[in-house]
């Protein structure tokens, strides 16, 4: 029978040297939705489980001067409740909102979410159009990575065997910046994304922010599509028709796979046509 060594620190500096100790026999449980799975599977089985339950302070929302960060063990239904985030931020609240179901909603985490690297992870792709940092902790010290360069690959990212992930962050967009999420599945629920946008639009500024899901290795931001977009909106006769460019130029930043959900020739049309759904809905209408 299978009988891994739990550990239960009680704060992050328990935390971090237990993960240390534990080395590579060793693996972090929070909501335990993902791992908990591979465990009954058999596809994993470590030795010892750092179960961050009763880390003190470790499920925080706090903002301050504008800038909001989510304790590693916020969970997605209390993203997706928040009211700041809602209102300032909507695209990830829709994107914690359409993880799973509603059990899996309450007990999955902001941490686990972006630790397991998945290039259909939902909250990961409102992140990475809303440009967050990833707060990093081991026993010899903090680290801050953009989220744009924590991943390498499926289930791959730069967080080395004794690091935890102990929150992630980013800048309040302005009160009159609009954001955009969709997801695209095969139903409407329980459904890994064929393809998901996480969009924001500052117009103010006139800066756009475009990233997709299940297109790439990872979640990819399309920034030459965003570089046209800000070089002309501002003096464009036909915005329109610049929308319309800025969709067809987006295209160049995926490179989609034939899977059992989708073609990569249905994941590149979805591509264009969310970037024109978003640019529309954001930028377009009143």
């Amino acid at each position: 029978m299978y009988e891994p060594v739990w550990r239960h620190p009680k704060s992050l500096d328990e935390a971090v040297a237990a993960i240390a100790d534990a080395g590579k026999s060793g693996r972090v449980i929070a909501g335990g939705t993902d791992l908990a799975v591979l465990i009954r599977k058999r596809v994993l089985r470590p030795d010892v489980l750092v179960d961050l339950s009763g880390v003190s302070g470790h499920a925080e929302i706090t903002i301050a001067d504008g800038r909001v960060e989510f304790g590693g063990l916020a969970t997605h239904a209390e993203i997706a409740a928040h009211s700041m985030v809602r209102e300032r931020a909507g695209l990830l609240a829709q994107a914690c909102a359409a993880v799973g179901s509603p059990q899996t909603r309450s007990r999955g985490t902001i941490g686990g979410n972006v630790a397991n690297a998945s290039p259909a992870a939902d909250s990961v792709t409102a992140l990475a159009a809303l440009d967050a940092d990833v707060r990093i902790l081991s026993v010899r010290g903090e680290r801050i990575v953009p989220i744009a360069g924590f991943f390498k690959g499926p289930g791959v990212t730069t967080l080395a065997g004794d690091e935890l992930i102990t929150g992630v962050s980013f800048d309040l967009p302005g009160a009159d910046a609009k954001s955009y999420y969709r997801k695209v599945g095969q139903r409407n629920a329980l459904v890994i994304a064929i393809v998901s946008i996480g969009a924001t639009f500052d117009p103010g500024t006139a800066t756009v922010r475009l990233a997709f899901g299940s297109v790439a290795p990872t979640v990819v931001r399309a920034r030459a599509a965003e570089e046209l977009f800000e070089s002309e909106w501002g003096t464009s006769t036909d915005r329109p028709a610049l929308v319309k460019a800025v969709a067809r130029l987006a295209v160049e930043a995926a490179s989609p796979i034939d899977d059992v959900r989708a073609s990569a020739e249905y994941r590149t049309m979805l591509v264009e046509s969310l970037t024109a759904s978003s640019l529309e809905e954001m930028c377009l209408r009143n």
